[in-house]
């Protein structure tokens, strides 16, 4: 299967994960790329749509029916082989693989194929993954061999380099959305009467300082009545997440929404008057790197952001104008900060035009999939001379 756009490989371990929508952004708005991509699951296609013809599961489960109906060809059917004969045949130019995890399996493609391999780290693989030896050492093979390392922001820049990987094959490559699809609503005072909205969205995991958030609005509501809290996402720490709110008595005004898909996520963002997300290093290691991608997305919307100086965070945002930061896991400053916002009302509309501002500017996927292709042009160029 030919194709008139030169064809950059795409490998994850899901296409597409619900909470991945970055990923997804991106390879879905390729201009003069066309992308194909390889996975070990096939997910939720309803929500991220995509053509059929480009996509490759090379899932466990194939491989073991495909080994018990023809013993004789089982290293035929290993995913390496797979994978190979996929990228032979649609004639792939570069391989672009998502995650740290990833890219080690497709570095066996790259030598094979002679291609060049792009990595893009996220989070957890360079900071809970490589407190491993194991992942260490398999790391620095990577770096080694590896044409090129995209990360979301300097913070994790540096903690690449930190990591011994060669500073000169690193590159920002920043997290965008898509902007046609998200609304912006100058928030207003509320009338007498009325609940503020406050939004959370993330996973339930350490890492995503919710349980620091619940104690911050908590300590608020002593002070103001009118809150509700709304929580989107789900997790490993929803248990937990359970009892607290159980136990601390916060169930008439805390409600728990689940994953939603990604236009009623939109719907939530554009109901909320406040946005509280307060990442934070996690007991294992485990840390944004980056910065969450929903913290993007309710600054596009108008929201006030009230977030911690974790990682990038302090770069997709601006401090003091369309967010208010504070240390890890200090929940009575973040609480400070929502009785700030609850009390100045009038600041919302001009921190909201900010952030909507500097969401355009710096992270619409319609500008950024540009520095991209770019970053493909050159590694084509390189290679093909």
């Amino acid at each position: 299967m030919k194709n008139q756009l030169p064809v950059v490989a795409h490998i994850n371990h899901s296409f597409f994960a619900k909470s991945e929508t970055f990923i997804y952004n991106y390879i879905s708005n390729l201009k003069r790329y066309h992308p194909i991509c390889l996975t070990w699951e096939l997910a939720n296609l309803e929500q991220f749509p995509f053509p059929k013809g480009d996509l490759y599961s090379i899932s466990l489960r194939i491989f073991a029916l495909k080994w018990l109906l023809e013993r004789d060809t089982r290293r035929y059917f290993s995913r390496h082989s797979f994978a190979k004969s996929v990228i032979k045949e649609r004639d792939a130019k570069l391989i672009h693989a998502h995650f740290g995890p990833e890219s080690v399996y497709a570095l066996r493609l790259k030598r094979s194929l002679r291609i060049p391999l792009i990595t893009t780290f996220y989070g957890y693989d360079i900071s809970k993954l490589a407190q491993r030896k194991r992942w260490m050492s398999r790391y620095k093979i990577l770096f080694e061999e590896g044409d090129l390392f995209l990360v979301e922001g300097s913070h994790m820049k540096s903690m690449l380099v930190d990591l011994k990987c060669p500073e000169e094959k690193i590159q920002i490559q920043r997290i965008s959305i898509p902007l046609n699809r998200i609304l912006f609503r100058p928030r207003k005072p509320k009338k007498k009467g009325e609940s503020v909205v406050l939004l959370f969205s993330g996973r339930f995991e350490e890492k995503k300082g919710l349980l620091y958030a619940l104690k911050a609005v908590e300590e608020a509501k002593e002070r103001s009545n009118n809150i509700e809290f709304r929580l989107i996402g789900d997790g490993s720490l929803k248990p937990k997440i359970e009892e607290f709110i159980k136990t601390h008595r916060m169930g008439d005004y805390v409600q728990i929404l689940g994953f939603l898909n990604y236009d009623d996520y939109l719907k939530e963002m554009l109901k909320a008057d406040i946005f509280i997300h307060p990442s934070i290093t996690a007991s294992d290691g485990n840390s944004e790197g980056g910065a969450p991608t929903t913290i993007l997305e309710a600054q596009a919307t108008g929201l006030p952001v009230i977030s911690t100086y974790h990682a990038d965070i302090p770069n997709v945002v601006v401090p003091g104008k369309s967010a208010l930061l504070s240390r890890e896991k200090d929940y009575k400053a973040t609480s400070e900060h929502i009785e700030y916002l609850l009390k100045n009302q009038d600041a919302w509309e001009q921190m909201g035009h900010v952030g909507r501002d500097f969401v355009e500017a710096h992270h619409n996927v319609k500008k950024e999939v540009d520095v991209l292709e770019q970053k493909y042009d050159f590694l084509m160029k390189k290679t093909f001379l």
